[in-house]
């Protein structure tokens, strides 16, 4: 008999079980996620704001048997912002099969969306994986249509060796030997290490960069001041300028393994004040790509939407690249109204 219960673990447990899992459910089709306990510290365990009741584990005979973790979040939805959650690390060990581990987590994680009055969940998934197939058949769950990256290559050949697929590594292969210019030493001045102080200004700027989206993150003080700064995980650059904060670049690295180990720099947010010229927004995203290239980076990738400009990115050396990655909502409301065309603004957990 399975019971689901409050996760019992930190976040070292969390890390080496779903670690596993995933590794037995995806290693085989592409690039896996390395989920280290510093990721689901700075997310789950450390977020002051994420609350224990959203970090499920499924137990039978006391062993455990899935896992599902999610982060209460405010939503953009449409025209208003509501109460929801961002659910990710759904996890189910195929030891356990047969014994309706991934339901009944699944089932559980619903009924807690319900009592915290919650509108719904919000997550993504891997186009053709276990777990959209999984949510497919979940009632209440609504999928949306695939999300792109940008992506920025730094190391050619390391890309090349790590691609999953074969026109990709070809690809990659030829393009690292090109000739290539030697990277500027861009000109940073002006441009600097956010500090708490800064939260205010960066508010402002992330809410204006917001206005586009009818469907997703909705941040919050506390939650961006979370998201900008916390132990070694996010790094954030500013741009100041005349004294006031007026650009932000905000990543972290994350280690992945396909056909040996890459570290990409992921960036959630980037925004502007309005008066910040096109050279100088350029400026501060280059800024900010040297100094992932000196915390390790192999490549950055973003996930495309409406909040950054494509001219920006084109400019900058980013090129649109095919994301596999869909948007899953579970519905914890049943008369939720959704946008007619949603435009989408998350993160890639």
């Amino acid at each position: 008999m399975v019971e689901v219960r409050r996760f019992e673990g930190n976040a070292q447990d969390a890390s080496v079980f779903v670690n596993r899992v995933w590794g037995q459910y995806y290693a085989a089709q592409g690039p896996l996620t390395d989920f280290q306990p510093r990721l689901l510290d700075w997310v789950l365990f450390g977020n002051p704001l994420a609350t224990p009741e959203y970090r499920l584990g499924a137990y039978v005979r006391g062993k455990l048997a899935g896992v599902f973790f999610a982060e209460p979040i405010r939503l953009r939805l449409g025209e208003r912002d509501v109460e929801g959650a961002y659910g990710s690390w759904f996890s189910a060990d195929p030891s356990f099969r047969g014994e309706r581990v991934g339901q009944q987590l699944a089932v559980a994680m619903t009924e807690r969306l319900r009592e915290r009055g919650a509108a719904l969940l919000l997550g993504c998934l891997a186009d053709g994986s276990a777990g959209e197939r999984f949510w497919k058949k979940m009632e209440g769950t609504r999928t949306f249509s695939s999300l792109g990256l940008w992506l920025h290559v730094f190391d050619l050949a390391a890309v090349a060796r790590w691609a999953s697929s074969g026109p990709e590594r070809a690809l990659f292969t030829l393009a690292s030997r090109w000739p290539r210019a030697r990277p500027v030493d861009v000109d940073a001045h002006d441009v600097r290490p956010y500090r708490p102080t800064d939260l205010p200004a960066c508010m402002a700027l992330v809410d204006r960069s917001m206005e586009p989206v009818s469907l997703g993150y909705a941040y919050t003080p506390d939650r961006l001041a979370h998201q900008l700064q916390y132990r070694d995980v996010p790094r954030t650059l500013v741009l100041e300028r005349h004294g006031m904060v007026r650009g932000l670049v905000n990543y972290f690295t994350l280690p992945m393994n396909a056909r040996g180990p890459l570290t990409i720099a992921m960036v959630d947010l980037v925004a502007f004040h309005a008066s910040v010229p096109r050279p100088e927004r350029k400026r501060l995203l280059r800024v900010a790509m040297r100094d992932m290239v000196s915390q390790g980076a192999q490549c950055a990738a973003m996930l495309r939407g409406p909040c950054v400009s494509t001219r920006l990115m084109l400019a900058s050396g980013w090129v649109p690249w095919p994301g596999g990655m869909r948007i899953v909502c579970t519905l914890a409301s049943p008369d939720v109204l959704w946008p007619a065309s949603p435009r989408v603004f998350t993160h890639l957990r």
